[in-house]
């Protein structure tokens, strides 16, 4: 399947989040994701905090599993409850493509960006994350989901 993206370059700035964080195989990542946003929906409703944005997972690939860090973005920072904790998404340069269709598919999205970091003379620089715009239990057709994948960079 051949894909073209537009890669934007952002600035970004320090953002606080709610997540959860697990470490399991990928073949996993799908349903223990629905549970994470679930759980910290509820926790910032109980806390009376809105989400400022969608959905995000950052990723750290391990040998053989993935690092997870899940939740939402939020307008301040939070306690916490022990399941759920208080982060933030760093400040600096990035890269964004953003991806349509399945999640099968986010390596291509992945190459692109990896390729216009590397004409550029820059490198990866922390996990990244994905942002995800599209929820398949109310979109069942995944030629309709989006999902904007974030690399920050920095100088080679």
């Amino acid at each position: 399947m051949a894909a073209s993206y537009d890669i934007n370059e952002v600035t970004l700035t320090r953002q606080p989040t709610a997540v959860m964080r697990g470490e399991m195989p990928a073949r996993e990542i799908g349903a223990w994701l629905a549970n994470c946003y679930r759980m910290v929906h509820d926790y910032l409703r109980k806390e009376g905090v809105d989400p400022v944005g969608p959905p995000f997972a950052r990723l750290t690939f391990l040998a053989g599993d993935v690092a997870v860090e899940a939740g939402f973005p939020c307008a301040r920072e939070v306690n916490g409850d022990g399941r759920v904790e208080p982060s933030a998404l760093p400040a600096g340069h990035a890269a964004v493509a953003t991806h349509l269709g399945r999640y099968e598919d986010l390596e291509l999205a992945y190459e692109a960006i990896r390729s216009w970091l590397e004409a550029r003379g820059y490198a990866e620089l922390g996990p990244h994350w994905e942002l995800y715009f599209s929820d398949p239990q109310a979109e069942p057709d995944p030629n309709t989901w989006r999902t904007d994948v974030v690399m920050p960079y920095r100088a080679a």
